[in-house]
Order: C-alpha cells, then structure tokens, then sequence
C-alpha cells in the first residue's frame, strides 16, 4: 500500500478516488444487510423482499467498477509477481510500462463500449423487467464511469514510470498524485 502521511489532504483525482472507494465500501455494507434480512426473513418463514437478489446482482457490477481504480493505485490488482520479480529492473520497468499501456487501451475500450452501450439504453427506454422494473441505463452508467477513472490511473502511473530516471520506486503502490489531475 502506498504510504502517505495521515495528516495530508487528498487533492484531484486522488479524492476522486478514495470518494468513489467509500461509496463502494457503503454497497457492500447495504449488500451484506439486504442478503442478511432476506436469509432471517427466509428463515422464519416468510417470503424475503424480491428486489433482494436484482439489487445484489447490480451492486455486484457497481462495487467493482467503483474501487476499481483505487484497487489499482494500491497495487492490489492480480499481477504475475514471480515471473515480472525475476527480471531484471531495466526489462521489470519495461514489462510495467507495456502494462500501463494495454491496460489503459482496455479502459479506453470499456469507457466508450460502456458509453455507447449506456446512450443506446437511455434512447431505447429499456427497462429492466425483474422482480422490479426499473430504467436500465442508470444501472450500466457505472461501466463507462468506472473504464474512465482506470483510463485516468493507468495514465497517471504510466507517466510516473516514464518521468522515473532510475527506473526504481515504480511500485504499484507509490504515491500516483505527484501527477495534477
């Protein structure tokens, strides 16, 4: 994890990030309560609230996307450590930096399928129809939302490696707000 001092405040994109890590944060408490009502509601016989499972599966999706890109900041997305520890630190910093750049590419891809996917459902008025109806577009938006903030991250640490002379320090967890966004 990136070591900061507690006393500093949170500028940019980095604010942006940890606000939309609480918010993730605050679904998993309301996911974690709504399946837990609805197995003692089941339990003592009654018929749990049938929205229950439409909302977790949604909550599923959103949560992801949110912390996505603090996931990321963190060091804490799925890399293939024993392969990348082993190489050298000059071919290390190139693997990393080809990283940044076809993850980036992804994100750019998720955020414009994302957008695109999100506007077509806006204009066509597609609802989704389970155990309640609801606009489906408002439940996709985090998609496109989520690709742009990984975009932003993926940038700001490629530009972090590609700054760093030495070709040491550029773990994913450094401190990534050196860059003003």
């Amino acid at each position: 994890m990136a070591t900061r001092d507690s006393n500093m405040r949170k500028h940019g994109f980095d604010f942006i990030i940890e606000f939309l890590t609480y918010m993730a944060g605050i679904i998993i408490v309301a996911v974690t309560f709504a399946v837990s009502c609805a197995a003692v509601v089941r339990y003592v016989g009654f018929r749990p609230p049938i929205w229950t499972l439409q909302f977790t599966e949604y909550a599923l999706l959103w949560f992801t996307f949110l912390g996505a890109a603090w996931l990321l900041r963190e060091g804490g997305h799925i890399r293939i450590d024993t392969v990348v520890s082993r190489l050298p630190t000059k071919t290390r910093r190139h693997v990393e930096i080809i990283n940044d750049i076809l993850g980036f590419i992804v994100s750019v891809i998720i955020f414009w399928f994302g957008t695109l996917h999100t506007i077509d459902l806006f204009q066509r008025g597609i609802m989704e129809v389970k155990g309640t109806t609801v606009p489906k577009f408002p439940l996709f938006l985090i998609i496109p939302l989520g690709g742009l903030a990984l975009s932003i991250q993926f940038g700001r640490q490629f530009f972090t490696k590609i700054r760093s002379k030495s070709g040491h320090g550029e773990n994913h967890g450094e401190d990534h707000s050196k860059i003003p966004l």
